[in-house]
């Protein structure tokens, strides 16, 4: 039996197309995407003893010596250097909810200008223009953030990326049936749809895992779902912690957490 790659429901015998996602056989995956229907991992088995200073990955039992400066396994999960503490991988804390800044409703009404009763005098009759004087452009000043995007246009569901102000940084309009939230490693030819990478620094940016989550879109209803992978740092829908490898549906205002540090909401675009 055929199983759809995109929402990974099972085909009925003789159907070329999903029940559930609206998605024929032809159209599961571009050849271009690289992206596989994720698997629940196997148990490995961890090593018995690591190098002096080493690491060990608890999802694929990797082993990397003390010069391997990296805090994740090439598969995404976070390396530890204690054996006991691989057997069980804790969940990162959840993050606390954000509080949305207040709208302002009515804005205020700047005063009138008062009305002159006489006209001012006429500035007087100038033969040739005066001489343009061109001023030094003043040294740009470097800003704190990158400069914010304009929302897409109206209607359009995106993911709204947050900063540590509780502001948007940048809009990701969703408009592929499957979308990869996570990282960019040209090295290991990871490209992701959504790639967090440039807009934070090194050392919270490593606290996500490259391949971390899927954004999936049903053709037939429109409606969106977020799927964490497997070997993720940890994906939180508003105060939920989610399992890997399972669909939870999306509704305009949901708040998403990568990581406990990356900060996006899932929204439709409307006009200021």
């Amino acid at each position: 039996m055929i199983t759809c790659s995109i929402c990974g429901e099972k085909i009925a015998e003789g159907s070329r197309t999903c029940s559930v996602c609206g998605s024929s056989v032809e159209d599961f995956l571009p050849s271009g995407t690289g992206l596989t229907t994720p698997t629940t991992p196997s148990k490995v088995e961890l090593p018995r003893e690591l190098p002096p200073g080493g690491s060990c990955c608890p999802a694929c039992g990797k082993v990397y010596a003390a010069d391997y400066a990296d805090l994740f396994c090439v598969c995404g999960t976070m390396l530890v250097k204690d054996l006991a503490a691989a057997a069980v991988v804790e969940a990162p804390p959840m993050a606390p909810i954000l509080e949305e800044p207040p709208i302002a409703l009515v804005e205020e009404i700047p005063p009138m200008a008062p009305i002159l009763e006489e006209a001012p005098p006429l500035a007087p009759f100038i033969e040739e223009p005066p001489p343009v004087v061109i001023e030094p452009a003043a040294a740009e000043e470097t800003p704190d953030v990158k400069k914010r995007a304009v929302k897409p246009p109206s209607g359009t569901p995106c993911l709204a990326l947050y900063g540590p102000d509780k502001q948007p940084l940048h809009y990701f309009p969703l408009t592929k049936d499957a979308m990869m939230i996570g990282r960019l490693d040209a090295v290991a030819g990871n490209f992701p749809d959504i790639d967090l990478d440039e807009w934070f620094e090194r050392a919270i940016i490593r606290r996500i895992s490259r391949q971390h989550a899927l954004i999936l879109r049903t053709r037939a209803t429109g409606a969106f779902a977020l799927r964490p992978l497997p070997g993720n740092t940890g994906t939180q829908l508003e105060a939920q912690m989610l399992a890997p490898a399972q669909d939870y549906p999306l509704q305009p205002g949901h708040r998403i957490i990568l990581g406990g540090v990356i900060r996006l909401k899932f929204e439709i675009a409307c006009l200021s």
